[in-house]
C-alpha cells in the first residue's frame, strides 16, 4: 500500500465551528422571513412545520391572537447565532404579526466529516485524491 496517503484528521487541517440546533416559531405566513434571515447567516438547513398554539380558547377570544403557527427548524454555526438573534429581534419588533420566539441547542457531535461539512456550509473545496502524475505526462 505504498500509494495510499497518511490520514489525517480533517480537524487538524481544518477548524471546527461548534453547530446549533435553532428552532423559531412565528405566527402563520412569517416563515419566508425567517428563512430569508436564515440565508443571510449561511444557514445549510431550514424546515419548516405548520403548528397551533397552546393557549385556551377562552383566552385567544379576548386577545384576537393567531392560533395557527410555523416552525422552522434549522442548524446555524455557532458563530452566526449573535447576528442571526439581533435580526431576528429587528424582525419580531415589526409588528404584532411579526412576534415569534426562538432558541438555540448546541450540538454535541456530527457523524462523519461530509456531514458536518454540509451542515456547518464548509465551502472548502478538496482536491480529489487521484492517481499521482508522473514526471512529463498528464492524467485526466
Amino acid at each position: 500500500m505504498s500509494d495510499s496517503k497518511n490520514y489525517v484528521p480533517y480537524e487538524s487541517t481544518h477548524r471546527l465551528r461548534p453547530l446549533l440546533f435553532v428552532t423559531t416559531v412565528v405566527n402563520e405566513n412569517q416563515s419566508e422571513a425567517i428563512i430569508n434571515l436564515n440565508r443571510e447567516e449561511e444557514c445549510a438547513i431550514c424546515f419548516v412545520c405548520h403548528g397551533k398554539g397552546t393557549a385556551p380558547k377562552e383566552a385567544l377570544l379576548n386577545l384576537r391572537a393567531p392560533t395557527k403557527k410555523e416552525i422552522v427548524f434549522s442548524i446555524l454555526r455557532a458563530d452566526r447565532w449573535p447576528s442571526y438573534r439581533e435580526k431576528l429581534a429587528e424582525r419580531f419588533a415589526i409588528s404584532k404579526m411579526a412576534k415569534g420566539i426562538a432558541y438555540a441547542i448546541p450540538l454535541d457531535s456530527v457523524a462523519g466529516v461530509s456531514i458536518y461539512k454540509m451542515l456547518s456550509n464548509t465551502r472548502v473545496f478538496e482536491k480529489p485524491t487521484s492517481v499521482t502524475k508522473k514526471k512529463g505526462k498528464k492524467h485526466e
